[in-house]
């Protein structure tokens, strides 16, 4: 067979294949759009028969097909970004209503890094906002204002992560550079549960320690660099105990 014909076979079977795929894209797209309506009735009785003691506050949204699976979006009629998925699929029906609407994952990953942005912005500085729990395991009022999201600077529902590099590897300079980037978030009106902060040593990157559990109480503790100075002696001592400030050596 010539060089020739092989290459117009060739192209014959591409054309073909390609030809092929782009059929069962429209027929698929076709029976997704037949389907709609019948699996956006059973969508929505699986709602009003599992949630049926929450479908006041929900808003149900409409129906969309992605990646071969049928997704409706239902949201808190209080905040649109407080939502759950209910995914139709092979003719089987599952949600995320654990992880998203009790536990809170993707409403606190967003209102992590608004608040970090925000945070950020009014400081000047540069921190990471983490929330220290699930949204159930918040007391009720604590719920409400995180989905309401209300004032929460405020609210103690979360800690600041930071990253402090020391000039002098010494518990006075580090009580002092902890001391100064608290007083900066507080005289902010941001509060946060604890810090956790790791310090760096300017001088020589293989000292540092991560300390935990500081809060903003921290700058009026008249034994804080004694504190300090347990931490990075690696004293176990009672002072340290009794502050429940936790910390851990990184190299």
């Amino acid at each position: 067979m010539s060089e020739q014909k092989k290459l117009i076979i060739g192209r014959g079977i591409f054309v073909f294949i390609i030809t092929v795929l782009f059929g069962l894209l429209i027929v698929n797209e076709k029976a997704s759009t037949i389907l709609l309506p019948k699996v956006k009735n059973k969508m929505n009785t699986y709602i009003n028969e599992n949630y049926k003691d929450i479908i006041n506050e929900l808003n149900i949204g409409d129906v969309t097909y992605k990646n071969n699976d049928f997704i409706m979006k239902v949201c808190s009629k209080i905040n649109p970004d407080y939502y759950f998925l209910v995914k139709y699929k092979n003719k089987k029906i599952n949600d995320s209503y654990q992880e998203d609407y009790i536990e809170g994952k993707q409403l606190l990953q967003k209102i992590e890094k608004n608040l970090e942005t925000e945070i950020n912005n009014e400081t000047n500085s540069k921190c990471e906002v983490k929330t220290i729990a699930t949204l159930d395991k918040f007391t009720t009022k604590v719920q409400e204002r995180i989905i309401k999201e209300d004032n929460l600077k405020e609210l103690k529902f979360y800690s600041i992560n930071l990253n402090i590099e020391a000039n002098s590897w010494d518990y006075k300079t580090i009580t002092k550079a902890i001391s100064d980037n608290i007083y900066l978030y507080k005289s902010k009106n941001i509060t946060p549960k604890y810090y956790k902060i790791t310090i760096t040593n300017k001088n020589d990157i293989t000292q540092s320690i991560e300390i935990s559990n500081i809060t903003n109480e921290f700058i009026e503790n008249q034994y804080k660099e004694y504190i300090i100075y347990d931490i990075i002696t690696n004293n176990n001592s009672q002072l340290l105990q009794q502050s429940k400030i936790t910390y851990k050596y990184l190299n």
